[in-house]
């Protein structure tokens, strides 16, 4: 063990940082929503955008992915509550 302590944020953090690609499941912290990645920034497109599993209105989140997590490492549901 390294004796090392994990401050709540650090538990929150990736161990690696994660690019999100298309199709991919994301928990944004900005909103406390989750989305499926339905575009990424490229040419002509300047942040991400993300819509509800089930379907809904988009929304974006900021082009370096900062607010944006693997869904599979939060602890919130689809409508940002415990699970």
């Amino acid at each position: 063990m390294s004796g090392r302590r994990i401050s709540p944020r650090d538990a929150n953090e990736p161990a690696t940082p994660w690019t999100p690609r298309l199709g991919d499941l994301a928990y944004d912290t900005a909103t406390l929503t989750v989305g499926v990645i339905v575009d990424v920034p490229g040419e002509g497109v300047y942040s991400y955008h993300l819509r509800p599993p089930e379907g809904g209105e988009e929304w974006t989140a900021h082009r370096d992915a900062s607010s944006l997590r693997p869904a599979n490492s939060t602890p919130f549901d689809s409508q940002g509550g415990n699970c």
